[in-house]
């Protein structure tokens, strides 16, 4: 993404067919600041689109849309699984039909057709940056093998990032098969399949090798720290530091990348 476009909101408007009224919004949309793109209400182009990559998603309703039941059984299950803002523009009907299927949880705003496509454009774009927020939230998924340390960072971190949890290496990796990560937190030392091992089938694919890794460990000996370092992730925690020092480390993380 290129200096102009960095920071904006990404938003994909999902349609059946090509309303000339959704066209306008997304001009609108765009003249407001966001960067704009659409696709059909298919599952197969709502899977090209990725829709999780963006800040929102605009649904544009209409009858063929809402009667399509495998779409927004997809759909549902994609912003929720995502936690994606979505807004609805549609007729009475249609918003009944997505007010039940739709994950209430992302749901930000409703707005009945006929519409004023500028004024939809500009309560967005002031939604997306005042309350919802110009990014998503970041993706961690947390691997260690023990379930108490498991709840634990996931209560710790759940309220600023999205946590997904895995209790062994092998599921680890079936996880990164799923959604990619902004962020892995390692457990140093697990059975069967510890971190180094993780590590090391992480950068043998290409697709995950460049995943940032921070490892969890509870040994803050000399000798212990220097074998994690030497495997270059991008840092440690100590599973003994306090929950706030872990909460400050990972935001000065991200912070970083930024």
């Amino acid at each position: 993404m290129d200096e102009e476009t960095r920071g904006m909101n990404k938003i994909l408007l999902i349609q059946k067919g090509n309303s000339y009224l959704a066209t306008s919004l997304l001009q609108n949309l765009k003249d407001g600041g966001s960067e704009t793109f659409s696709c059909q209400a298919s599952v197969n182009d709502i899977a090209a689109a990725k829709a999780y990559d963006y800040n929102a998603v605009v649904l544009y309703g209409s009858p063929d849309f809402v009667e399509d039941a495998k779409v927004l059984t997809y759909l549902a299950d994609n912003l929720e699984e995502n936690d994606t803002p979505y807004y609805c523009i549609a007729d009475s009907t249609e918003l009944e039909v997505f007010k039940k299927v739709l994950p209430p949880s992302c749901r930000r705003m409703e707005f009945l057709r006929p519409v004023k496509v500028d004024e939809v454009a500009f309560k967005i774009n002031f939604d997306l940056l005042n309350n919802v927020g110009v990014t998503h939230r970041k993706k961690i998924l947390v691997v260690d093998d023990s379930g108490t340390m498991l709840r634990k960072i996931k209560g710790w971190l759940d309220d600023r990032y999205k946590i997904t949890l895995a209790n062994s290496g092998a599921r680890a990796m079936k996880a990164l098969a799923l959604e990619i990560p902004d962020l892995v937190l390692l457990d140093y030392e697990m059975p069967i399949v510890d971190g180094r091992q993780v590590l090391g089938m992480m950068r043998d694919e290409p697709e995950y090798a460049k995943i940032p890794v921070i490892f969890l460990t509870g040994k803050s000996d000399a000798e212990s720290v220097k074998s994690v370092l030497d495997l270059k992730p991008e840092g440690y925690l100590l599973k003994t530091e306090s929950p706030e020092k872990i909460i400050g480390q990972i935001d000065a993380f991200f912070e970083k990348q930024s």
